[in-house]
């Protein structure tokens, strides 16, 4: 004990004043407050340990933003976007403080256009605030769908900067794309609990249980085509990891986690979510160079669309049945939604920047109940998009998106040598690209968990070839080092 450092005497100290204290509460009957109190030294704890370092937290903002909608059913906590504040704002000043004290924070590796594209995306946004239509309340609140994605993809590039980050992210990704298929089996085969019986009964239960088609599923997510979009992204960019990693055990893994992304995507009940796999095996198809994989990947995107568009087979499965009806262009809420968009153009004609942010939905009732954009439902990203920012807003914003797109595609084929990397990238992007497909149907694309993930996919992208010559100086390296072997 004499070898203890400061920090362990101090988390011990601050344990046992936990314990001492919950034995107080609890003897007095207090039993809440007991633990309550019990709680208060790890968290205590726990926000010493991510503050200590940014690398700490933003891994644990990526870890919260996957569970914290299904944790927020369980455990009433507030505001969902004060939480995540509070941890970017831990990052921000653990990072400014090692820059100042320890200088081991390289901030030249922001320099990249992904964090110049955001950040005149959130110039825009700010702009918003003197909208003519805008409510200030309404702006405060969505402000964050802009800054978001800028300290994302500007703190992924400084601090997951070597490779090792890049694939701990992508397996930590696969590992809870299974603990979400693992909940919806739970769904389904035991029912939703409690908490889940509450969700639907405020207001969610008619566009999750379908008399025609059965039970969309949604696991810990915020409702089905989340998670349906999200299991569908997960089939395509780990069934495409599985061709390129070098550890068989690896290729097995994955290959298992893409099959239970495909079952979880079938089992929301979410149409939407099948332009991802489609849209992210359309975008492989193009980055590789390999005929054989161009060949196999072609081949399973005309059988899917075949066998959804000129077959019956699986009809008497619901999950079929609702999954085919995306290729129904009469299909009813197809139409409905056109006919919403059609009313908004005519709204939009003379708001070329739009109504204002946090002005989209009917989620944003309580800032304006008696307005056009506020009684029509967000059935798209990007007519969310559009209606906040007019069609000026989404121009740019589908630039930039876009922009982001054809700079992986260039990067992956011209500029990465190393082929696993080269298949981690086509990876990433193709689920990019298909969640950004599967926007036009869901407006998922600002959602948790997916836009914390897609912003660390952009900045992934970016870093691709510090990473290709992380793994050029580490052969050379291990050449030589064998090299020296031998003589």
């Amino acid at each position: 004990m004499r070898d203890w450092t400061l920090k362990q005497w101090l988390a011990t100290g601050l344990i046992l004043t936990g314990l001492f204290l919950m034995t107080i509460f609890l003897v007095k009957g207090d039993i809440v407050l007991g633990f309550a109190v019990a709680i208060l030294p790890i968290l205590l704890l726990f926000t010493i340990y991510v503050s200590s370092h940014p690398y700490r937290s933003l891994m644990c903002i990526f870890i919260l933003n996957y569970f914290l909608m299904g944790i927020y059913r369980y455990v009433t906590i507030g505001s969902l976007g004060l939480i995540i504040d509070a941890l970017l704002l831990l990052m921000i000043l653990s990072a400014l403080t090692r820059s100042v004290f320890i200088k081991d924070i390289n901030w030249t590796r922001a320099k990249n256009a992904g964090v110049f594209l955001m950040m005149i995306w959130l110039l825009y946004c700010i702009f918003e605030i003197v909208n003519p239509t805008a409510l200030t309340e309404a702006w405060i609140y969505a402000i964050r769908q802009a800054i978001y994605p800028l300290i994302i993809v500007l703190f992924t590039s400084v601090i997951f900067y070597r490779y090792r980050d890049f694939k701990t992210i992508v397996f930590l990704w696969s590992f809870f794309t299974i603990l979400a298929v693992l909940k919806m089996q739970w769904q389904v085969s035991f029912g939703f609990d409690n908490a889940e019986i509450r969700f639907l009964e405020d207001g969610n239960r008619k566009s999750l249980i379908l008399l025609s088609t059965g039970i969309r599923y949604f696991s810990f997510f915020t409702d089905p085509g989340n998670f349906g979009s999200n299991m569908g992204c997960a089939m395509a960019v780990f069934s495409i990891c599985t061709i390129y990693v070098k550890d068989v055990r690896l290729k097995i893994y994955y290959a298992v986690v893409a099959l239970l992304g495909m079952y979880g995507m079938f089992l929301s009940g979410t149409r939407g979510a099948l332009a991802v796999p489609f849209a992210g095996y359309f975008l492989y198809t193009i980055l590789t160079k390999n005929m054989k994989a161009f060949s196999l990947s072609s081949l399973f995107l005309i059988g899917a669309f075949l066998f959804f568009t000129q077959t019956y087979i699986g009809q008497g499965n619901e999950h079929i049945r609702r999954m085919r009806s995306a290729f129904n262009p009469n299909e009813p809420s197809l139409v409905v939604r056109k006919e919403h968009q059609k009313q908004l153009a005519v709204y939009l004609k003379d708001r070329p920047f739009g109504e204002g942010l946090g002005l989209s939905g009917v989620a944003a009732r309580r800032f304006a109940p008696n307005r056009l954009t506020t009684d029509i439902p967000n059935d798209s990203w990007y007519v969310n998009i559009w209606v906040q920012t007019g069609i000026v807003g989404l121009m740019l914003y589908l630039a930039i998106q876009l922009f982001f797109v054809a700079f992986g595609v260039y990067i992956i084929l011209f500029r990465i040598h190393d082929k696993e990397l080269k298949g981690y990238l086509s990876a990433v992007l193709s689920g990019l690209f298909g969640m950004m497909a599967s926007s036009y149907g869901n407006s998922i694309f600002g959602q948790y968990p997916t836009a914390i993930i897609m912003a660390m996919v952009v900045a992934f992208l970016f870093l691709g070839k510090e990473y290709d010559q992380e793994i050029e100086i580490s052969n050379i390296q291990t050449l030589n080092d064998g090299t020296n072997k031998l003589v």
